[in-house]
């Protein structure tokens, strides 16, 4: 861990703060405002024998468990509110919290927009992203490579949390987190959070995919490898400390070997109220033989580790073989005790949040790789589950089987009340689903283009969506 510089605290700290403060906060001089187009249009009505929209998306997935559900009474007529060009490709959610949406781009660009119009509040950078990275890492498809995964907001003290890949020239990055004012974009934290690397490693054979988690007064960041697996990695956590200079705790997936990437297809590790913090990982590297199981310590598995990162329980998925991640989509705990993961065995597990043991193994969800965060229909006991080669599955829980494939989207969904919603990154259009019947009810082209796992999230009667240029907002 290298130096950390701690600004002074704003005085505008809090929601409570967050109106008068922004009333003297402007663009920063250094970065072009954002290319908006804006369609004014009245808020839906709501029912008050519902739940209201929420008012908040504060990390990714909307809660610690990663559910990826809100309930709320929000209809929406799908009209355009606002589309920002950020300068660069959005791969994380759009939060929201005290009257600001937060994006970052792939340009290390983070900005505070307006929800009413997505005028920009404030900009900061938080460095050079690296570019030509093929050339640096030896393989990767994300160029630039900047910010990529979803940032998270503290609500206690307002501040936004969000890590970017920063290149110092030479060959040499550094995967930087920051802190910012969620008022006026000022930093007030500085740390570069690379995990600790024996000989032979270097930051520049880690992608920063997986989501920011936030908990016991840290944020944790976690690393997988470039698409190709290329050199030497290994997957890891890394906790730094929220509050002043701490020793930062660590997890490393392989201490056998190298591999077992963290990358949750953009997903975030999950918290329980304990703090406990789960993930799910990748295979080694090099790929292991087919059929399983992958030799090294924890790799393919649902890892549980305690606040300071320290494994208590794990669970390998043991006929993964080869390139057969279990960290294709994140960990989500369900209300009963249990967590639900599933990999690219197309085996979906229900385990006790205890101590990870098996209670149900699914066979044949999506019948082609699933890819990203699952989201949880708790008045139905049911998962939705995004499948690579297109299709939303539907997984009951209730009964342990699969059940019907919703087709027209292929990534990350969430739910709103009884309605699912997801992206179908191929034609750039968001499609609407009943979460009961799974019958298809309506789609909207929100372009430019939108990066694969992509997932939109909701909040002030908005539905957010990151595209390749930034974010659209539909009402």
């Amino acid at each position: 861990m290298t130096r950390r510089s701690w600004a002074r605290l704003s005085l505008c700290v809090g929601a409570l703060a967050l109106a008068a403060c922004s009333q003297s906060s402007a663009p920063s001089a250094s970065t072009p405002p954002a290319q908006r187009t804006s369609t004014p249009s009245a808020a839906a009505p709501s029912s008050a024998a519902t739940p209201p929209a929420p008012e908040s998306w504060t990390a990714y997935h909307a809660d610690d468990a990663r559910s990826g559900a809100v309930g709320a009474s929000t209809t929406f007529r799908l009209a355009r509110a606002w589309s920002d060009d950020l300068g660069g490709a959005v791969r994380g959610q759009a939060l929201v919290y005290a009257q600001r949406v937060v994006a970052a781009t792939e340009n290390n660009r983070v900005v505070a927009l307006d929800p009413r119009d997505g005028a920009v509040i404030w900009s900061t950078s938080l460095g050079r992203p690296l570019t030509d990275v093929q050339s640096v890492a030896g393989c990767g498809d994300v160029d630039p490579l900047g910010v990529t995964s979803t940032p998270v907001i503290d609500p206690r003290t307002a501040t936004v949390y969000v890590v970017g890949e920063v290149d110092l020239g030479h060959g040499e990055v550094v995967h930087r987190l920051e802190g910012l004012s969620l008022a006026t974009g000022a930093v007030r934290l500085t740390d570069d959070v690379d995990p600790p690397l024996p000989p032979g490693e270097h930051p520049a054979q880690l992608l920063q995919r997986a989501s920011l988690a936030l908990g016991n007064g840290r944020v944790y960041v976690a690393y997988g490898g470039n698409d190709g697996d290329c050199g030497t990695y290994n997957g890891a956590v890394v906790g730094v400390d929220e509050t002043g200079p701490a020793r930062p705790v660590s997890f490393r997936v392989a201490p056998d070997g190298h591999g077992g990437a963290i990358w949750e297809s953009g997903g975030a590790p999950a918290l329980d109220a304990a703090g406990n913090v789960y993930v799910t990982t990748g295979n080694s590297n090099p790929d292991p033989p087919n059929g399983g199981p992958d030799p090294k310590r924890y790799t393919e598995s649902v890892v549980k580790l305690t606040p300071t990162l320290k494994p208590i329980a794990s669970f390998k998925d043991r006929i993964a073989g080869g390139d057969e991640d279990l960290a294709t989509g994140n960990p989500v705990l369900l209300p009963n005790g249990q967590v639900f993961a599933v990999g690219k065995t197309d085996v979906a597990f229900v385990l006790r949040q205890s101590d990870l043991t098996q209670v149900a193994a699914i066979r044949h969800v999506c019948g082609s790789d699933p890819d990203g965060g699952p989201a949880y229909d708790a008045a139905d006991q049911r998962m939705f589950v995004p499948c690579s080669g297109g299709g939303i599955q539907v997984v009951d829980l209730a009964d342990h089987k699969v059940g019907p494939r919703l087709s027209g989207a292929d990534s990350s969904p969430m739910i709103i009340g009884d309605h699912v919603w997801a992206l179908d990154h191929t034609r750039s259009t968001l499609v609407e689903f009943d979460a009961h019947t799974t019958r298809r009810i309506r789609s909207v082209r929100v372009g430019p283009a939108i990066p694969s796992f992509e997932s939109p999230s909701t909040a002030l009667g908005l539905l957010l969506v990151p595209t390749a240029a930034g974010v659209t907002a539909l009402r």
